[in-house]
């Protein structure tokens, strides 16, 4: 039972962590089917050659979209008849980066690291495109674009995007992206709990090789996998691991692996994927000393917990605790995508049980006689391209809006941290491990949006702060350590440590409050 929950939380969870990206991801394939057009969407893009590749990367990089999210874009660019390299490009590059989690990253070590993975990723990308149609492309790779009528302007355009999105959601894709999440889920849960605690080290040559491996099937969402990557740099480890975390681990999953092999045949599929990732390892291992800049190793690691089983061995597991670590997932954003995830696919289940004969695309798409055109506000005759940038644009100033939200100012952030705080100290005092382990890991999290929200709205981050709130974190790590190993004694004794620790954070962002 302790092996079922554990796969059970972890699908939830994964489910949880691709809800808001996901859901974008749908929004983006509708917004180009149903205002740009094939015709614009090729233009968008760029058509063929170098031009086009590297609009497939700045694209890919701004709009917040993750491995799993996008599936219904990429399929909706080759029905468009946008060039199969492109495609490819934008599939290497959209996954790993977006606004918020560039500025997130950069408050993670060293600017230079993060801008170097930054260039990497487009000289991979750019590749990428450029290798598979040098080697790989074949003339049946190309298909013609779907020709069908496009939505006249007005109200009918609006729905017509909603219901695009919908159809999406029980489309081939919904099944890709299901193989994605099942595949994390069944994987995370069968790890023992805590067996990658002691790996990624920086004095292991094997660290970045191990990483490819575990994180090219698995799928992990933008932030959780920048939060890791700064993991990986607090803790001193495999600077090659965290740029293979950023490059595969974001950017690929069995999902996604699975659709590129179904659309290209997997042999083609196979052999371009295994060039990218030994071009991926070398670039790893090749940045592996020259951008290692920590001062001291730790001995383990809880980057990788999400990767394993969530209870340790002998845990006697509830149907309540199970449900504790789900709804901590569930921050501000995740509740609107899931529900609006649960909303399109009633709609596009409903489409496919009710409209077979497709009649709601008839007449969403039945242009009225110029004489009988409304002249309302709603249907002005702005031409779908313009809409579709504009809806594209609207998505990347979105994810700027709701980096401030997810990131909040030190007078909120605190204020979340001093109830946190508050039952985290409690539970350790009253020998509830869980609640105590969880309150502890969601403190370490605050700990870390506060110093983003300090760098958004300052554009710096005070070292001496940063160095102050990253001992905190280190005291709470110690804290939870000492949890896990029923040391329930050791975990009073370090309390007032952690206060101590605390007192300094506090202090040092006083100023900001």
């Amino acid at each position: 039972m302790d092996i079922l929950w554990s796969v059970l939380l972890r699908i939830g969870q994964t489910a949880v962590e691709a809800s808001s990206t996901l859901f974008v991801g749908f929004f983006v394939a509708a917004v180009m089917r149903r205002m740009l057009g094939p015709e614009s969407t090729r233009n968008l893009f760029g058509g063929e050659g170098l031009k086009g590749l590297f609009r497939a990367w700045v694209i890919g990089s701004l709009l917040p979209v993750c491995s799993l999210g996008v599936i219904p874009v990429a399929r909706e660019m080759r029905r468009a008849g946008v060039p199969t390299a492109t495609i490819l490009a934008f599939v290497l590059a959209a996954p790993q980066l977006n606004p918020l989690s560039f500025l997130y990253g950069l408050t993670l070590s060293e600017p230079i690291v993060i801008i170097c993975f930054v260039i990497a990723t487009m000289h991979l990308a750019i590749s990428g495109g450029e290798l598979w149609k040098r080697v790989f492309e074949k003339p049946s790779d190309s298909l013609f674009p779907c020709d069908e009528p496009m939505p006249p302007p007005g109200i009918k355009r609006l729905i017509s995007v909603v219901v695009s999105a919908a159809k999406e959601t029980v489309s081939p894709s919904m099944g890709y992206i299901l193989i994605g999440i099942l595949f994390t889920g069944f994987f995370a849960g069968l790890i023992p709990h805590g067996a990658l605690s002691m790996t990624m080290r920086h004095d292991d040559w094997m660290s970045p090789a191990l990483m490819a491996l575990i994180g090219l099937p698995a799928y992990s969402g933008v932030l959780p996998g920048m939060m890791r990557i700064g993991l990986i740099f607090e803790h001193g480890n495999s600077t090659g691991a965290a740029f293979i975390l950023f490059e595969l681990g974001v950017g690929f999953n069995l999902g996604l692996i699975s659709w590129v092999m179904v659309e290209f045949g997997w042999r083609r599929a196979l052999a371009w994927l295994l060039i990218i990732s030994v071009l991926v390892l070398a670039v790893g291992y090749g940045m592996e000393r020259p951008l290692y800049f920590a001062k001291e190793e730790a001995v383990h690691t809880h980057a990788f917990d999400d990767w394993t089983s969530p209870f340790p061995s002998g845990s006697n597991v509830s149907y309540d605790v199970v449900l504790g670590k789900l709804m901590q997932k569930v921050e501000v954003l995740e509740p609107v995508a899931l529900g609006g995830l649960l909303l399109l696919f009633i709609l596009g289940t409903s489409l496919s049980c009710f409209d077979r004969t497709g009649k709601v695309d008839k007449w969403l798409t039945t242009h009225p006689p110029v004489s009988e055109v409304p002249v309302g506000v709603w249907n002005r005759g702005v031409p779908g391209p313009v809409l579709g940038v504009v809806a594209l644009s609207g998505l990347v100033i979105f994810s700027m809006v709701a980096l401030y939200i997810y990131y909040p100012d030190p007078k909120q952030a605190f204020a979340e941290i001093v109830r946190v705080r508050t039952e985290a100290s409690v539970a350790v005092r009253t020998g509830k491990k869980e609640e105590a382990i969880r309150r502890i890991q969601q403190w370490d999290l605050l700990t870390r949006k506060l110093q983003v929200g300090v760098f958004i709205r300052t554009g710096s981050m005070d070292p001496d702060a940063g160095k102050i709130t990253e001992d905190l974190r280190e005291r709470l790590e110690d804290l939870r350590d000492a949890l896990l190993a029923d040391d329930l004694t050791k975990a009073k004794e370090l309390l007032p440590i952690v206060e101590k620790a605390y007192g300094k954070c506090r202090a040092c962002f006083k100023f900001n409050e």
